[in-house]
C-alpha cells in the first residue's frame, strides 16, 4: 500500500474533470447516466462485474456501488486505502464532492498504468 491517493487528490471536488483521464464528456456521463459510467469504469478497469454496479445504481443503490467501487480501486491500483466512512460520506455527497468522477477517473488511470507500485515489466535482452 502506497501513501498515495487518488490522482487528482482526495479532498472536496477533486476530480479536475478538465485535465483527468475522463475529461469533461465523462464528468457529464458521470452526473447524466451514473450507472452507465460506474459499469463502464469497472469493466474498463477489470475490477469486478460492471453489470452489478449499474443494477445497483440503477435500482437506487448508487451510494453503495460508488462506495464498493472506490475501495476496489484503491486496492487494485496499491493507494492509501481510506475508511468505508469516508467512502460513504464522499458517495453520499457526490454532487458536492465529485467523488464518482474521482473513482471513474482512478478507474481510467488503473486501466492504463496499473497499480502504483507495480514492478516494470522486464523486456529481454538482445545482442
Amino acid at each position: 500500500m502506497s501513501e498515495q491517493t487518488f490522482a487528482h487528490g482526495d479532498g472536496v471536488c477533486g476530480c479536475n474533470c478538465t485535465d483527468g483521464d475522463i475529461g469533461c464528456g465523462g464528468c457529464l456521463c458521470v452526473a447524466c447516466c451514473p450507472c452507465f459510467a460506474l459499469c463502464n469504469a469497472a469493466n474498463e478497469a477489470k475490477l469486478n462485474n460492471g453489470t452489478l454496479y449499474c443494477v445497483m445504481t440503477a435500482c437506487g443503490f448508487g451510494c453503495c456501488a460508488l462506495m464498493i467501487l472506490g475501495q476496489d480501486v484503491e486496492e487494485k491500483r496499491g493507494l492509501k486505502e481510506h475508511s468505508g466512512c469516508w467512502h460513504c460520506m464522499h458517495s453520499c455527497f457526490d454532487g458536492c464532492t465529485c467523488h464518482a468522477c474521482r473513482v471513474v477517473n482512478e478507474c481510467k488511470v488503473y486501466a492504463k498504468d496499473g497499480a502504483v507500485n507495480a514492478a516494470p515489466t522486464g523486456t529481454e535482452m538482445t545482442r
